[in-house]
């Protein structure tokens, strides 16, 4: 019995060992395999060591049970650090279970190779050690693949709660959105109300200053009212998709100064000063109708709103592939409360060849309105600019940016230099 006991040991031994001399053998049969296999992840671009991962070390536990030593008690530990590497490298859960059968076959042929070899092995020797290679495979599948399962849960669960967050947040940007709109109806109706109430009085026999003053009051309500169904009428095309791009060449240079020009009269009328800084000539290809728009309502809300100081406009070509224009001004800034639903629904377009840093675009889901009750009073409606500034961003796959203070807002757009090339791409 003693002599049995102890061939039964030399032969694990033996065993053990063989496994040892053949552990590159193992590995890189093990990874031919898992190559060779249609069904199985394609992982070119692993290392040697990325690969193997943790296998090694299970290996070693392995040839432990086999010699019936200390249980490791890493064990699991390992296996989870192992499912965790092929979770980071884009595995799915069928993947990782084939890849592991492919070890468990190549270890069982190494068992076969090592019979063939010592033909005298005990068969209790080949039982014992088939049944920790079962031991190691449950161990390995509890740790690595049941904790690659947890991590897929746990980001299903993610996703999940990312969808609520943002199911909630457009539930409020739309809550927000058809509060404004009312606004910008009962401020319509405000003016047609106060329209109507103008050209009653003219009716009534008055003194030709007060008959004046009704017209000036009947003509100021009017423009307003105007203005107001034409921004509205304009929202609603780009809400319907109707807007079409018409990509032509164009010195963006040009265009700017000659908006700027149409709005020297307002500014001069308010004793604001409009500075303009730029390059004398920047050729783009985009659509300059739809430029020209974004710069009009930025100008307008700009210098309705900013009673003294100034308003700049600058442009610069910012990389090969965008150019950036800012309008800058010393008004009483936007609401906090605006601002902060505004930062919540950041949408940033970055063009793949571009080499400035990723920003963050403020967007107006919710037309801002400005710190100044007065202002917005007197001039309630013009909001709606930036609904219409921010869905036309989003047409020329532009970024637009805002900061604001009680010290002025900067309201900042990149755009693409070639708008006709990102949008074959």
């Amino acid at each position: 019995m003693a002599k049995q006991n102890s061939e039964y040991s030399t032969q694990l031994d033996l065993l053990t060992d063989y496994l040892f001399a053949n552990r590159e053998t193992i590995l890189n049969a093990w990874r031919m395999r898992c190559a060779s296999d249609p069904a199985s992840p394609k992982h070119t671009n692993f290392s040697r060591e990325e690969f193997n991962d943790q296998i090694p070390s299970l290996l070693n536990y392995l040839s432990q049970r086999i010699k019936g030593e200390k249980k490791n008690n890493n064990v699991l530990e390992f296996s989870e650090e192992h499912g965790l590497h092929r979770w980071q490298s884009g595995y799915s859960l069928s993947e990782l279970s084939r890849e592991l059968s492919h070890l468990y076959e190549v270890i069982q042929e190494r068992f076969q190779a090592f019979l063939d070899q010592y033909p005298d092995t005990q068969v209790q020797v080949m039982t014992h050690a088939h049944r920790q290679l079962l031991q190691l495979a449950k161990d390995l599948n509890l740790g690595s693949i049941l904790y690659f399962d947890q991590l897929r849960q746990t980001a299903a669960a993610e996703q999940v709660r990312t969808l609520e967050n943002a199911l909630k947040n457009l539930e409020e940007i739309t809550k927000q959105r058809g509060e404004h709109l009312r606004q910008v109806s009962h401020d319509l109706r405000g003016n047609l109300g106060l329209i109507s109430g103008a050209t009653a009085s003219l009716q009534l026999p008055k003194k030709e200053s007060d008959r004046q003053k009704f017209l000036e009051m009947l003509a100021k309500n009017i423009r307003a009212a105007e203005d107001m169904l034409t921004q509205l009428m304009n929202y609603a095309r780009l809400e319907a998709g109707q807007e079409v791009i018409e990509n032509q060449p164009f010195d963006a240079s040009e265009l700017l100064q000659k908006i700027i020009k149409r709005f020297e009269g307002l500014a001069k009328t308010k004793k604001l000063k409009l500075n303009v800084d730029g390059p004398p000539k920047l050729l783009v290809v985009g659509d300059p109708m739809k430029i020209e728009r974004i710069i009009q309502n930025l100008l307008l809300n700009a210098l309705k709103y900013t009673e003294k100081g100034w308003v700049n406009v600058t442009w610069i070509q910012e990389t090969d592939s965008r150019w950036q224009v800012s309008v800058q001004d010393t008004g009483p800034g936007l609401k906090e409360g605006v601002v902060s639903l505004l930062a919540q629904q950041l949408q940033p377009y970055v063009h793949s060849t571009s080499s400035h840093r990723q920003v963050e675009i403020l967007d107006p889901e919710v037309p801002a309105t400005r710190l100044s009750n007065k202002q917005s009073s007197e001039n309630s409606g013009e909001g709606i600019g930036l609904f219409i500034v921010k869905r036309l961003c989003e047409l020329l796959k532009a970024n637009m940016e805002i900061e604001t203070s009680e010290k002025g807002t900067l309201i900042r757009i990149r755009l693409l230099i070639n708008q006709k090339q990102e949008s074959h791409s």
